[in-house]
Protein backbone atom coordinates (compact mmCIF):
# COMPACT_ATOMS: atom_id res chain seq x y z
CA UNK A 1 0.00 0.00 0.00
CA UNK A 2 2.87 2.36 0.83
CA UNK A 3 4.52 1.71 -2.56
CA UNK A 4 1.22 2.53 -4.25
CA UNK A 5 1.18 5.90 -2.45
CA UNK A 6 4.59 6.79 -3.86
CA UNK A 7 3.45 5.80 -7.36
CA UNK A 8 0.42 8.01 -6.83
CA UNK A 9 2.74 10.86 -5.84
CA UNK A 10 4.73 10.42 -9.07
CA UNK A 11 1.52 10.63 -11.11
CA UNK A 12 0.35 13.70 -9.19
CA UNK A 13 3.72 15.40 -9.68
CA UNK A 14 3.40 14.90 -13.43
CA UNK A 15 0.00 16.60 -13.39
CA UNK A 16 1.22 19.68 -11.47
CA UNK A 17 4.33 19.98 -13.66
CA UNK A 18 2.05 20.24 -16.69
CA UNK A 19 -0.13 22.85 -14.96
CA UNK A 20 2.77 25.06 -13.85
CA UNK A 21 4.48 24.58 -17.20
CA UNK A 22 1.51 26.17 -18.93
CA UNK A 23 1.86 29.30 -16.81
CA UNK A 24 5.11 30.13 -18.67
CA UNK A 25 5.45 28.04 -21.84
CA UNK A 26 3.08 30.22 -23.84
CA UNK A 27 5.21 33.37 -23.44
CA UNK A 28 7.90 32.20 -25.82
CA UNK A 29 5.30 31.23 -28.46
CA UNK A 30 3.47 34.59 -28.47
CA UNK A 31 5.38 36.09 -31.45
CA UNK A 32 4.64 33.02 -33.58
CA UNK A 33 0.98 33.00 -32.54
CA UNK A 34 0.70 36.73 -33.29
CA UNK A 35 2.03 36.19 -36.82
CA UNK A 36 -0.05 33.08 -37.54
CA UNK A 37 -3.40 34.26 -36.12
CA UNK A 38 -2.97 38.02 -36.72
CA UNK A 39 -3.30 38.59 -32.96
CA UNK A 40 -2.77 42.11 -31.64
CA UNK A 41 -1.16 43.11 -28.35
CA UNK A 42 -4.49 42.98 -26.53
CA UNK A 43 -5.17 39.47 -27.85
CA UNK A 44 -1.75 38.28 -26.70
CA UNK A 45 -2.30 39.77 -23.25
CA UNK A 46 -5.60 37.92 -22.94
CA UNK A 47 -4.01 34.66 -24.07
CA UNK A 48 -1.85 34.86 -20.96
CA UNK A 49 -4.40 36.38 -18.58
CA UNK A 50 -7.42 34.20 -19.46
CA UNK A 51 -5.61 31.15 -18.11
CA UNK A 52 -4.42 32.91 -14.93
CA UNK A 53 -7.80 34.49 -14.14
CA UNK A 54 -9.88 31.32 -14.35
CA UNK A 55 -7.10 29.36 -12.66
CA UNK A 56 -7.16 31.67 -9.64
CA UNK A 57 -10.94 31.98 -9.41
CA UNK A 58 -11.82 28.30 -9.47
CA UNK A 59 -9.35 26.95 -6.89
CA UNK A 60 -11.35 27.68 -3.75
CA UNK A 61 -14.68 26.18 -4.97
CA UNK A 62 -12.76 23.17 -6.35
CA UNK A 63 -11.49 22.21 -2.92
CA UNK A 64 -14.91 22.58 -1.32
CA UNK A 65 -16.57 20.42 -3.97
CA UNK A 66 -13.74 17.85 -3.88
CA UNK A 67 -14.20 17.31 -0.14
CA UNK A 68 -17.86 16.49 -0.82
CA UNK A 69 -17.86 14.59 -4.11
CA UNK A 70 -14.47 12.89 -3.94
CA UNK A 71 -11.04 14.42 -4.50
CA UNK A 72 -9.78 11.81 -6.94
CA UNK A 73 -12.94 12.02 -9.01
CA UNK A 74 -12.81 15.81 -9.32
CA UNK A 75 -9.04 15.89 -9.91
CA UNK A 76 -9.35 13.47 -12.82
CA UNK A 77 -12.33 15.44 -14.15
CA UNK A 78 -10.21 18.61 -14.06
CA UNK A 79 -7.42 16.76 -15.85
CA UNK A 80 -9.87 15.64 -18.54
CA UNK A 81 -11.02 19.24 -19.01
CA UNK A 82 -7.37 20.36 -19.23
CA UNK A 83 -6.66 17.65 -21.84
CA UNK A 84 -9.66 18.56 -23.98
CA UNK A 85 -8.82 22.26 -23.78
CA UNK A 86 -5.19 21.58 -24.81
CA UNK A 87 -6.43 19.82 -27.95
CA UNK A 88 -8.82 22.74 -28.60
CA UNK A 89 -5.94 25.23 -28.23
CA UNK A 90 -3.78 23.28 -30.66
CA UNK A 91 -6.60 23.22 -33.25
CA UNK A 92 -7.66 26.87 -32.83
CA UNK A 93 -7.75 28.97 -35.99
CA UNK A 94 -8.35 32.43 -34.54
CA UNK A 95 -7.14 34.50 -31.61
CA UNK A 96 -10.61 34.63 -30.06
CA UNK A 97 -11.01 30.87 -30.22
CA UNK A 98 -7.56 30.37 -28.68
CA UNK A 99 -8.38 32.78 -25.81
CA UNK A 100 -11.58 30.85 -25.06
CA UNK A 101 -9.70 27.54 -25.12
CA UNK A 102 -7.03 28.96 -22.78
CA UNK A 103 -9.77 29.99 -20.33
CA UNK A 104 -11.09 26.40 -20.31
CA UNK A 105 -7.51 25.20 -19.73
CA UNK A 106 -7.41 27.48 -16.71
CA UNK A 107 -10.62 25.87 -15.45
CA UNK A 108 -9.09 22.40 -15.60
CA UNK A 109 -5.82 23.59 -14.04
CA UNK A 110 -7.61 25.41 -11.23
CA UNK A 111 -9.44 22.21 -10.32
CA UNK A 112 -6.32 20.03 -10.50
CA UNK A 113 -3.88 22.25 -8.62
CA UNK A 114 -5.36 22.35 -5.09
CA UNK A 115 -6.82 18.85 -5.28
CA UNK A 116 -3.40 17.40 -6.11
CA UNK A 117 -2.18 18.66 -2.74
CA UNK A 118 -5.33 17.41 -1.01
CA UNK A 119 -5.00 13.93 -2.55
CA UNK A 120 -1.34 13.67 -1.53
CA UNK A 121 -2.04 14.91 1.99
CA UNK A 122 -4.85 12.40 2.47
CA UNK A 123 -2.77 9.51 1.09
CA UNK A 124 0.28 9.88 3.36
CA UNK A 125 0.58 9.54 7.10
CA UNK A 126 2.46 11.84 9.46
CA UNK A 127 5.86 10.21 8.84
CA UNK A 128 5.87 10.51 5.03
CA UNK A 129 3.63 13.53 4.43
CA UNK A 130 6.35 16.25 4.80
CA UNK A 131 8.59 14.51 2.27
CA UNK A 132 5.69 13.92 -0.13
CA UNK A 133 4.57 17.55 0.08
CA UNK A 134 8.17 18.71 -0.41
CA UNK A 135 8.50 16.65 -3.58
CA UNK A 136 5.13 17.90 -4.87
CA UNK A 137 6.15 21.52 -4.16
CA UNK A 138 9.41 21.04 -6.02
CA UNK A 139 7.48 19.63 -8.98
CA UNK A 140 5.28 22.73 -9.07
CA UNK A 141 8.32 25.01 -9.06
CA UNK A 142 10.11 22.87 -11.66
CA UNK A 143 7.45 23.56 -14.27
CA UNK A 144 7.85 27.36 -14.17
CA UNK A 145 11.40 27.67 -15.63
CA UNK A 146 10.93 24.48 -17.64
CA UNK A 147 8.25 26.25 -19.70
CA UNK A 148 10.56 28.59 -21.66
CA UNK A 149 13.18 25.86 -22.08
CA UNK A 150 10.73 23.30 -23.45
CA UNK A 151 8.90 25.95 -25.47
CA UNK A 152 12.15 27.09 -27.08
CA UNK A 153 13.09 23.53 -28.04
CA UNK A 154 9.66 22.85 -29.52
CA UNK A 155 9.56 26.06 -31.53
CA UNK A 156 12.97 25.34 -33.03
CA UNK A 157 11.52 22.24 -34.71
CA UNK A 158 7.72 22.64 -34.79
CA UNK A 159 4.97 25.26 -35.08
CA UNK A 160 3.32 27.12 -32.17
CA UNK A 161 0.70 24.35 -31.95
CA UNK A 162 3.33 22.11 -30.36
CA UNK A 163 3.30 24.03 -27.05
CA UNK A 164 -0.25 22.71 -26.58
CA UNK A 165 0.15 19.26 -28.14
CA UNK A 166 2.91 18.54 -25.59
CA UNK A 167 0.24 18.47 -22.88
CA UNK A 168 -1.70 15.66 -24.52
CA UNK A 169 0.58 12.64 -23.88
CA UNK A 170 1.38 13.82 -20.34
CA UNK A 171 -2.31 14.29 -19.52
CA UNK A 172 -3.27 10.93 -21.04
CA UNK A 173 -0.61 9.08 -19.05
CA UNK A 174 -1.65 10.88 -15.86
CA UNK A 175 -5.33 10.10 -16.42
CA UNK A 176 -4.71 6.42 -17.08
CA UNK A 177 -2.33 6.00 -14.14
CA UNK A 178 -4.47 8.13 -11.82
CA UNK A 179 -7.48 5.86 -12.31
CA UNK A 180 -5.37 2.92 -11.11
CA UNK A 181 -3.10 4.27 -8.37
CA UNK A 182 -4.96 7.24 -6.84
CA UNK A 183 -7.04 6.40 -3.76
CA UNK A 184 -10.43 8.08 -3.47
CA UNK A 185 -11.00 10.27 -0.42
CA UNK A 186 -13.72 12.62 0.73
CA UNK A 187 -15.22 14.13 3.86
CA UNK A 188 -18.08 11.76 4.83
CA UNK A 189 -19.49 14.36 7.24
CA UNK A 190 -19.34 17.32 4.83
CA UNK A 191 -22.37 19.63 5.13
CA UNK A 192 -24.30 20.74 2.02
CA UNK A 193 -22.40 23.05 -0.31
CA UNK A 194 -23.11 26.77 0.02
CA UNK A 195 -23.25 27.45 -3.72
CA UNK A 196 -23.75 31.21 -3.34
CA UNK A 197 -20.78 31.47 -0.97
CA UNK A 198 -18.60 29.50 -3.39
CA UNK A 199 -19.60 31.78 -6.29
CA UNK A 200 -18.93 34.91 -4.23
CA UNK A 201 -15.46 33.66 -3.27
CA UNK A 202 -14.64 32.83 -6.91
CA UNK A 203 -15.82 36.27 -8.05
CA UNK A 204 -13.83 38.07 -5.36
CA UNK A 205 -10.59 36.26 -6.18
CA UNK A 206 -11.05 36.66 -9.94
CA UNK A 207 -11.80 40.39 -9.63
CA UNK A 208 -8.78 40.96 -7.40
CA UNK A 209 -6.35 39.10 -9.67
CA UNK A 210 -7.84 40.78 -12.77
CA UNK A 211 -7.47 44.20 -11.17
CA UNK A 212 -3.89 43.49 -10.17
CA UNK A 213 -3.09 42.34 -13.72
CA UNK A 214 -4.88 45.38 -15.18
CA UNK A 215 -3.10 47.93 -12.94
CA UNK A 216 0.41 47.88 -14.44
CA UNK A 217 -1.00 47.68 -17.98
CA UNK A 218 -3.59 50.47 -17.85
CA UNK A 219 -2.65 52.36 -14.68
CA UNK A 220 -3.68 51.93 -11.06
CA UNK A 221 -6.02 54.92 -11.23
CA UNK A 222 -7.66 53.86 -14.49
CA UNK A 223 -11.42 53.38 -14.27
CA UNK A 224 -11.19 49.73 -15.29
CA UNK A 225 -8.63 48.96 -12.57
CA UNK A 226 -10.53 50.83 -9.85
CA UNK A 227 -13.80 49.15 -10.89
CA UNK A 228 -12.26 45.67 -10.77
CA UNK A 229 -10.63 46.18 -7.38
CA UNK A 230 -13.74 47.85 -5.94
CA UNK A 231 -15.94 45.06 -7.30
CA UNK A 232 -13.62 42.49 -5.74
CA UNK A 233 -13.88 44.28 -2.38
CA UNK A 234 -17.69 44.31 -2.58
CA UNK A 235 -17.80 40.59 -3.42
CA UNK A 236 -15.36 39.82 -0.61
CA UNK A 237 -17.53 41.75 1.87
CA UNK A 238 -20.60 39.87 0.62
CA UNK A 239 -18.72 36.57 0.96
CA UNK A 240 -17.64 37.32 4.53
CA UNK A 241 -21.19 38.35 5.44
CA UNK A 242 -22.51 35.16 3.90
CA UNK A 243 -19.93 33.12 5.81
CA UNK A 244 -21.01 34.72 9.09
CA UNK A 245 -24.69 34.00 8.51
CA UNK A 246 -24.56 30.65 6.73
CA UNK A 247 -25.21 27.44 8.62
CA UNK A 248 -22.76 25.72 6.26
CA UNK A 249 -19.92 28.21 5.56
CA UNK A 250 -17.55 27.49 2.70
CA UNK A 251 -14.51 27.87 4.98
CA UNK A 252 -14.58 26.53 8.51
CA UNK A 253 -13.48 29.51 10.68
CA UNK A 254 -11.82 27.06 13.08
CA UNK A 255 -9.16 26.50 10.41
CA UNK A 256 -7.83 30.03 10.87
CA UNK A 257 -7.90 29.68 14.66
CA UNK A 258 -5.31 26.93 14.35
CA UNK A 259 -1.87 28.56 14.34
CA UNK A 260 -0.48 25.79 12.17
CA UNK A 261 -2.92 26.70 9.43
CA UNK A 262 -2.92 30.51 9.70
CA UNK A 263 0.80 31.09 10.25
CA UNK A 264 1.81 28.16 8.06
CA UNK A 265 -0.22 29.73 5.25
CA UNK A 266 1.39 33.12 5.96
CA UNK A 267 4.83 31.51 5.60
CA UNK A 268 3.90 29.85 2.28
CA UNK A 269 2.57 33.17 0.93
CA UNK A 270 5.85 34.88 1.87
CA UNK A 271 7.81 32.13 0.10
CA UNK A 272 5.57 32.41 -2.97
CA UNK A 273 6.07 36.18 -3.14
CA UNK A 274 9.85 35.69 -3.09
CA UNK A 275 9.74 32.86 -5.63
CA UNK A 276 7.53 34.87 -8.00
CA UNK A 277 9.91 37.80 -7.58
CA UNK A 278 12.94 35.68 -8.49
CA UNK A 279 11.23 34.09 -11.50
CA UNK A 280 9.97 37.50 -12.65
CA UNK A 281 13.32 39.32 -12.46
CA UNK A 282 16.06 36.72 -13.09
CA UNK A 283 14.94 35.63 -16.59
CA UNK A 284 14.97 39.29 -17.67
CA UNK A 285 18.47 39.70 -16.25
CA UNK A 286 19.73 36.55 -17.96
CA UNK A 287 18.18 37.34 -21.35
CA UNK A 288 18.24 41.13 -21.64
CA UNK A 289 21.40 41.92 -19.65
CA UNK A 290 23.56 38.85 -20.22
CA UNK A 291 22.11 38.10 -23.66
CA UNK A 292 21.08 34.47 -23.06
CA UNK A 293 18.42 32.87 -25.24
CA UNK A 294 15.32 31.47 -23.46
CA UNK A 295 16.69 27.94 -23.39
CA UNK A 296 20.01 28.99 -21.83
CA UNK A 297 18.23 31.28 -19.36
CA UNK A 298 16.01 28.41 -18.25
CA UNK A 299 19.00 26.12 -17.79
CA UNK A 300 20.78 28.75 -15.69
CA UNK A 301 17.83 28.66 -13.27
CA UNK A 302 18.48 24.98 -12.53
CA UNK A 303 20.39 25.68 -9.25
CA UNK A 304 17.11 27.04 -7.88
CA UNK A 305 15.33 23.83 -8.86
CA UNK A 306 18.18 21.69 -7.53
CA UNK A 307 17.97 23.38 -4.15
CA UNK A 308 14.21 22.88 -4.09
CA UNK A 309 14.48 19.18 -4.85
CA UNK A 310 17.19 18.58 -2.25
CA UNK A 311 15.47 20.49 0.54
CA UNK A 312 12.03 19.10 -0.30
CA UNK A 313 13.40 15.57 -0.14
CA UNK A 314 14.90 15.95 3.34
CA UNK A 315 12.28 18.26 4.85
CA UNK A 316 10.46 15.39 6.55
CA UNK A 317 13.55 14.27 8.47
CA UNK A 318 14.37 17.85 9.45
CA UNK A 319 10.83 18.46 10.74
CA UNK A 320 10.99 15.29 12.84
CA UNK A 321 14.37 16.31 14.28
CA UNK A 322 13.91 20.06 14.77
CA UNK A 323 10.16 20.64 14.66
CA UNK A 324 8.00 22.74 12.37
CA UNK A 325 8.84 26.16 13.81
CA UNK A 326 12.62 25.87 13.47
CA UNK A 327 12.45 24.17 10.06
CA UNK A 328 10.20 26.85 8.56
CA UNK A 329 12.21 29.69 10.14
CA UNK A 330 15.54 28.21 9.03
CA UNK A 331 14.23 27.75 5.48
CA UNK A 332 12.99 31.32 5.37
CA UNK A 333 16.35 32.52 6.70
CA UNK A 334 18.19 30.62 3.93
CA UNK A 335 15.81 32.13 1.38
CA UNK A 336 16.44 35.59 2.80
CA UNK A 337 20.20 35.02 2.49
CA UNK A 338 19.80 33.93 -1.14
CA UNK A 339 17.75 37.01 -1.94
CA UNK A 340 20.37 39.27 -0.34
CA UNK A 341 23.07 37.59 -2.45
CA UNK A 342 21.04 38.15 -5.62
CA UNK A 343 20.58 41.80 -4.66
CA UNK A 344 24.36 42.25 -4.85
CA UNK A 345 24.71 41.25 -8.51
CA UNK A 346 26.49 43.93 -10.57
CA UNK A 347 27.62 44.13 -14.24
CA UNK A 348 30.92 42.32 -13.57
CA UNK A 349 29.42 39.54 -11.44
CA UNK A 350 30.12 36.02 -12.67
CA UNK A 351 27.42 33.40 -13.03
CA UNK A 352 28.82 31.33 -10.14
CA UNK A 353 27.75 34.08 -7.71
CA UNK A 354 24.24 34.12 -9.23
CA UNK A 355 24.09 30.31 -9.09
CA UNK A 356 25.02 30.39 -5.39
CA UNK A 357 22.20 32.86 -4.69
CA UNK A 358 19.74 30.72 -6.65
CA UNK A 359 20.82 27.50 -4.93
CA UNK A 360 20.53 29.09 -1.47
CA UNK A 361 17.08 30.45 -2.39
CA UNK A 362 16.03 27.01 -3.63
CA UNK A 363 17.17 25.28 -0.45
CA UNK A 364 15.33 27.82 1.68
CA UNK A 365 12.19 27.65 -0.44
CA UNK A 366 12.09 23.85 -0.40
CA UNK A 367 12.60 23.57 3.36
CA UNK A 368 10.22 26.36 4.36
CA UNK A 369 7.32 25.57 2.06
CA UNK A 370 7.43 21.80 2.58
CA UNK A 371 7.39 22.15 6.38
CA UNK A 372 4.80 24.94 6.34
CA UNK A 373 2.53 23.09 3.93
CA UNK A 374 2.78 19.98 6.09
CA UNK A 375 1.63 22.07 9.07
CA UNK A 376 -1.23 23.55 7.03
CA UNK A 377 -2.47 20.18 5.83
CA UNK A 378 -2.08 18.59 9.27
CA UNK A 379 -4.27 21.37 10.67
CA UNK A 380 -6.87 20.88 7.94
CA UNK A 381 -6.94 17.15 8.58
CA UNK A 382 -8.03 14.41 6.22
CA UNK A 383 -11.68 15.45 6.16
CA UNK A 384 -10.98 19.06 5.14
CA UNK A 385 -7.87 18.47 3.04
CA UNK A 386 -9.55 19.88 -0.08
CA UNK A 387 -10.68 23.17 1.41
CA UNK A 388 -7.41 23.56 3.33
CA UNK A 389 -5.37 23.07 0.15
CA UNK A 390 -7.68 25.37 -1.83
CA UNK A 391 -7.52 28.23 0.66
CA UNK A 392 -3.74 27.97 0.81
CA UNK A 393 -3.37 27.68 -2.99
CA UNK A 394 -5.73 30.61 -3.64
CA UNK A 395 -3.90 32.86 -1.17
CA UNK A 396 -0.52 31.94 -2.67
CA UNK A 397 -1.80 32.60 -6.20
CA UNK A 398 -3.25 35.97 -5.18
CA UNK A 399 -0.06 36.82 -3.28
CA UNK A 400 2.02 35.91 -6.31
CA UNK A 401 -0.11 38.00 -8.67
CA UNK A 402 0.09 41.00 -6.35
CA UNK A 403 3.83 40.47 -5.94
CA UNK A 404 4.45 40.49 -9.69
CA UNK A 405 2.38 43.65 -10.13
CA UNK A 406 3.95 45.53 -7.21
CA UNK A 407 7.49 44.28 -7.74
CA UNK A 408 7.14 45.02 -11.45
CA UNK A 409 6.30 48.62 -10.60
CA UNK A 410 9.26 48.77 -8.18
CA UNK A 411 11.57 47.36 -10.86
CA UNK A 412 10.32 49.78 -13.53
CA UNK A 413 10.64 52.80 -11.25
CA UNK A 414 14.15 51.86 -10.10
CA UNK A 415 15.27 51.11 -13.65
CA UNK A 416 13.89 54.35 -15.09
CA UNK A 417 15.37 56.44 -12.29
CA UNK A 418 18.84 54.90 -12.61
CA UNK A 419 18.81 55.11 -16.43
CA UNK A 420 17.74 58.78 -16.51
CA UNK A 421 21.23 60.38 -16.52
CA UNK A 422 22.30 58.22 -19.50
CA UNK A 423 19.42 59.39 -21.70
CA UNK A 424 20.48 63.02 -22.03
CA UNK A 425 22.32 62.44 -25.31
CA UNK A 426 19.47 60.53 -26.95
CA UNK A 427 16.58 62.01 -28.95
CA UNK A 428 13.41 62.31 -26.86
CA UNK A 429 11.65 59.48 -28.72
CA UNK A 430 14.56 57.09 -28.21
CA UNK A 431 14.71 58.09 -24.54
CA UNK A 432 11.06 57.10 -24.07
CA UNK A 433 11.70 53.72 -25.71
CA UNK A 434 14.81 53.01 -23.64
CA UNK A 435 13.10 54.04 -20.43
CA UNK A 436 10.21 51.58 -21.01
CA UNK A 437 12.23 48.41 -20.27
CA UNK A 438 15.70 46.95 -20.45
CA UNK A 439 14.55 44.70 -23.32
CA UNK A 440 13.49 47.67 -25.45
CA UNK A 441 16.66 49.57 -24.52
CA UNK A 442 18.78 46.60 -25.62
CA UNK A 443 16.90 46.32 -28.91
CA UNK A 444 17.26 50.06 -29.50
CA UNK A 445 20.99 49.89 -28.76
CA UNK A 446 21.42 47.45 -31.64
CA UNK A 447 20.32 50.18 -34.07
CA UNK A 448 22.43 53.03 -32.68
CA UNK A 449 26.07 53.87 -33.53
CA UNK A 450 26.83 54.30 -29.82
CA UNK A 451 24.65 51.40 -28.79
CA UNK A 452 27.27 49.82 -26.54
CA UNK A 453 27.08 52.69 -24.05
CA UNK A 454 23.27 52.52 -23.93
CA UNK A 455 23.33 48.76 -23.51
CA UNK A 456 25.77 49.01 -20.60
CA UNK A 457 23.79 51.82 -18.96
CA UNK A 458 20.51 49.91 -19.35
CA UNK A 459 22.07 46.78 -17.86
CA UNK A 460 23.41 48.69 -14.86
CA UNK A 461 20.05 50.45 -14.39
CA UNK A 462 18.20 47.15 -14.51
CA UNK A 463 20.51 45.68 -11.87
CA UNK A 464 19.75 48.69 -9.67
CA UNK A 465 16.02 47.93 -9.95
CA UNK A 466 16.65 44.20 -9.52
CA UNK A 467 18.56 44.89 -6.29
CA UNK A 468 15.60 46.85 -4.91
CA UNK A 469 13.20 44.03 -5.80
CA UNK A 470 15.37 41.34 -4.22
CA UNK A 471 15.82 43.39 -1.04
CA UNK A 472 12.07 44.00 -0.89
CA UNK A 473 11.46 40.25 -1.11
CA UNK A 474 14.16 39.68 1.52
CA UNK A 475 12.39 42.08 3.89
CA UNK A 476 9.16 40.08 3.50
CA UNK A 477 10.86 36.73 4.13
CA UNK A 478 12.83 38.15 7.07
CA UNK A 479 9.55 39.31 8.62
CA UNK A 480 8.17 35.80 8.00
CA UNK A 481 11.16 34.36 9.91
CA UNK A 482 10.18 36.41 12.95
CA UNK A 483 6.46 35.62 12.77
CA UNK A 484 7.17 31.91 12.28
CA UNK A 485 9.44 31.84 15.34
CA UNK A 486 6.84 33.73 17.34
CA UNK A 487 3.59 32.04 16.30
CA UNK A 488 4.19 28.63 14.65
CA UNK A 489 3.99 25.68 17.05
CA UNK A 490 7.24 23.80 17.50
CA UNK A 491 5.58 20.41 17.23
CA UNK A 492 1.98 19.31 17.00
CA UNK A 493 0.65 18.01 20.27
CA UNK A 494 -0.48 14.41 20.11
CA UNK A 495 -4.01 14.31 18.84
CA UNK A 496 -4.04 18.02 17.98
CA UNK A 497 -6.10 19.10 15.04
CA UNK A 498 -7.85 16.77 12.71
CA UNK A 499 -6.19 13.37 12.43
CA UNK A 500 -4.33 12.46 9.28
CA UNK A 501 -5.06 9.00 8.07
CA UNK A 502 -2.91 6.73 6.00
CA UNK A 503 -4.60 5.36 2.88
CA UNK A 504 -5.52 2.06 4.50
CA UNK A 505 -7.33 3.87 7.31
CA UNK A 506 -9.19 6.29 5.09
CA UNK A 507 -12.94 6.22 4.88
CA UNK A 508 -13.86 4.70 1.50
CA UNK A 509 -15.86 6.89 -0.80
CA UNK A 510 -19.57 6.41 -0.42
CA UNK A 511 -19.39 5.14 3.17
CA UNK A 512 -19.76 6.98 6.43
CA UNK A 513 -17.59 6.66 9.48
CA UNK A 514 -19.11 5.24 12.66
Amino acid sequence: MRARSWWMLAVTCLSVVVVSLDLTILNIALPAISAALHAGTGDLQWLVDAYSLVFAGVMLPAGVIGDRLGRKRLLLAGLAVFLAASVWCALSVSAGELIAARAVMGLGAGIMFPLSLAVVSAAFGDDDRPKAIGILTAAVALGLPLGPVLGGVLLQHFSWHSVFWINVPAACVTLAAGVVVMPESRNPAAPPLDALGALLSAGAVTGLVWGVINGPEHGWTALSTVALLAGSAVLLAAFLTRQHRSANPVIDPDLFRDKRFSWGTAATVAVSVALFGILFVLPQYLQSVLGDDPISAGLRLLPLMGGLLVAGGVAGQVVRAAGTRLTVAAGLALLTGGLVLLSQVHPATGYSFVAAGLALSGLGTGAAIAAAMDAVMAAAGGDEAGIGASVNSALRQVGGAIAVAVLGSVLSAGYARALGPALGALPARDGVIARASVTEATQLAGHLPSGGALRAAAGAAFLHGMSTVMLSCAAITALAVLTSLRYLPGRAAPGAGSPQRAPEASVPAGRTRR
